[in-house]
């Protein structure tokens, strides 16, 4: 009798953690799983729980196949009615969704991963969802409401129960709020200084409602139809109604071909106000706005903004009441650009592509600096227009000025200026005045419809001796006693034998050709051992594996010695060349932040902020001051960086050989 009753009690305990447990739902649904390539979709994440719980944004899966285009999230709280063990009662339920919309890159079936959602120091994964995509658009197809999502049957759904009690409210104050709109109206006399029916300024092209009784209407609007390569047009969307919108799903967003798209403004939840257009009252909402800059003549067109919409209109001849609802689809106008190419007359040479009104300068952070010590010279650009497609302007560095790395960062402001700015990293490898000589950058000004050109101060600078520079540099040179001797002159001839050979007086290259063709001979000999010793012909490529063991070598050996700074640099060239070989662009001259992106999703995601951290160790131990690096000098530290520098790399070895 007492196993029983223990073995009963652990079902009741059983029992009670699994109901408890059930409180909290994660899912995920979409609004439809069949389309066509370039269609999108929204996937939904929704939590609801009966307690007040801690809900932590998903971690998106990866997306293969798919692009983000937009998210945002949405609360709710609601109470229901429950036959409970002491009765009627109320209970809560409280919702939180992740929404996301998604488009669909390519052809096939798709999978849509697991979203990890923490509720309370707890994980949550949903389920993946499979999603079926055409060669062509399938349309917008059906569409679930949220009361229809699986496991949520429609009749249980405590948000719908508010749904009359908030449409009465809401009819009333419209009632109210058309009265008023139309006594006023009935009292206004027309203004003939309104620039336009809506009072708004003039823009080259508006497309605006005609149709009182049409559900809804989605206006486009462009600032300029006709501009050149470059130039911005600025395009905005807006809806407008004059019934009640229960839905709004986004079908189309404008795809935009032909233009450099600049986001100003992407409303995830619109705000109606009122206006007035050719005397009927609407309810207008932004949509969406864009700065677009056409990339090349001809004629670019601004596509459709494609919406569906639940929307109930006003009932006629019953006082302002709205009637049931139906759903409608609506498209913008289509709204052609005319793209006019850049003159060619007074094109200047060292015109880039800068289409606007720019300001460029240079500087560096310190006129002042060690030789063989690396410092930052910035080149910005900014003002109105895109500086975005700027190229950096070619550096004519002096002698002695060594460009190392170049990187850069811009952003897009919504008042429509912008800026970028380049960060070059030079480092002097003779000391005295170095003079940075002024750049001249060309631009198109499409407001005055010609070139300019703006010129940078030039920079001094004033390189000084480095006792902590490597043997061998320049600095440790000028510490010689012996004089400084000119640096000898090389011609470029031919070698002395060649030079001293002089024919006979009876002879001449002519009657003698088998002199020159021994010569050539020789010398493309010479030119293909070389060859061979430079690229390996003839030899079986080394495996990356073999190329680092070898490079290890150098650094084991500079370790022993203690000079941090070629352990620095050669396990700086290390991860140039394995991380080179595993984004397939051979790494010398490309970023690292820009290598990591080109990388395999799963190496950034497993090994790239341990790949980020260590290989900034190891780029200050190369360039840094010595005072900077504290505890970095010190043997046993440099020891330890080293071998995790080893297992960092180990590992990104063995996942590109894995692929």
């Amino acid at each position: 009798m007492t196993k029983t009753g223990n073995f009963l009690f652990f079902l009741s305990f059983l029992f009670l953690g699994l109901f408890a447990q059930a409180n909290t739902t994660v899912q995920s649904t979409v609004d439809r799983n069949e389309m066509g390539v370039g269609d999108t979709f929204t996937l939904t994440v929704s939590v609801v729980s009966n307690d007040d719980v801690d809900v932590q944004d998903p971690r998106i899966p990866e997306l293969d196949g798919f692009d983000l285009l937009n998210n945002w999230q949405s609360t709710a709280v609601a109470q229901k009615l429950v036959n409970g063990p002491q009765g009627m009662q109320f209970e809560t339920q409280r919702r939180k969704e992740f929404h996301y919309m998604l488009s669909a890159k390519r052809q096939g079936t798709l999978s849509v991963s697991s979203f990890e959602v923490v509720v309370s120091g707890k994980v949550f994964r949903t389920q993946p969802i499979v999603i079926k995509v055409g060669g062509q658009s399938a349309g917008p197809g059906p569409r679930k409401r949220p009361s229809q999502m699986p496991g949520m049957p429609p009749s249980e759904d405590p948000f719908e129960s508010m749904d009359q009690a908030e449409e009465e409210i809401f009819n009333q104050l419209l009632r109210q709020r058309q009265k008023l709109l139309q006594q006023q109206m009935g009292q206004m006399a027309p203004d003939e200084n309104m620039p336009s029916a809506t009072g708004l300024p003039e823009a080259a092209f508006r497309s605006l409602p005609t149709n009182p009784n049409e559900a809804f209407f989605i206006s486009v609007e462009v600032d300029k139809t006709e501009v050149y390569e470059g130039e911005q047009v600025t395009a905005n969307w807006y809806i407008y109604t004059r019934g009640q919108m229960e839905t709004l799903d986004r079908l189309k967003f404008p795809s935009l071909k032909g233009f450099w798209k600049e986001i100003i403004e992407e409303v995830p939840s619109i705000q109606f106000t009122e206006e007035i257009v050719n005397g009927i009252p609407w309810k207008k909402a932004l949509l969406a706005s864009h700065a677009l800059f056409p990339i090349k003549a001809g004629t670019a067109v601004v596509d459709e903004y494609k919406i569906k919409s639940r929307v109930r209109l006003p009932a006629q001849g019953l006082g302002g009441f709205y009637g049931r609802p139906y759903e409608y689809t609506k498209s913008s106008a289509r709204v052609p650009i005319k793209v006019k190419p850049l003159p060619v007359e007074g094109r200047p040479s060292d015109f880039t592509g800068a289409v606007g009104q720019f300001e460029v300068h240079a500087s560096v952070e310190n006129t002042s600096a060690p030789v063989n010590q690396p410092l930052s010279l910035k080149v910005r650009f900014e003002g109105a227009g895109n500086a975005k497609l700027i190229d950096l302007p070619a550096l004519h560095l002096p002698t002695g000025l060594e460009q190392y790395d170049t990187k850069s960062e811009s952003k897009f402001f919504k008042n429509g200026r912008s800026y970028k700015e380049f960060e070059v990293l030079v480092i002097p490898r003779q000391e005295g005045a170095m003079v940075i000589p002024a750049m001249s950058v060309s631009m198109f000004d499409p407001q005055a419809k010609k070139y300019y050109t703006k010129t940078t101060q030039a920079i001094t600078l004033n390189v000084m001796n480095n006792p902590n520079a490597p043997v061998g540099s320049s600095s440790r040179l000028a510490e010689t006693t012996k004089p400084v001797v000119a640096p000898k002159i090389i011609e470029n001839k031919l070698p002395d034998p060649i030079m001293l050979w002089e024919p006979s007086t009876s002879a001449s290259v002519v009657y003698r050709p088998w002199v020159w063709a021994l010569v050539y001979g020789v010398m493309s000999l010479g030119l293909l051992w070389k060859a061979q010793r430079e690229f390996g012909w003839g030899r079986r490529r080394r495996s990356l594996k073999d190329l680092v063991s070898k490079r290890y070598k150098l650094v084991d050996s500079a370790l022993q010695k203690g000079d941090y700074r070629k352990v620095g640099v050669e396990m700086t060239n290390i991860f140039y060349i394995v991380l080179g070989e595993a984004s397939g662009t051979g790494g010398a001259s490309t970023e690292i932040t820009r290598l990591l992106e080109m990388v395999p999703p799963s190496l950034r995601r497993d090994h790239g902020d341990d790949i980020a951290k260590t290989f900034e160790i190891f780029q200050t131990m190369s360039f840094a001051p010595e005072e900077m690096l504290g505890s970095l000098k010190d043997p046993a530290q440099m020891k330890n960086h080293v071998e995790h520098g080893k297992k960092v790399i180990s590992a990104v070895i063995a996942a590109v050989e894995s692929v």
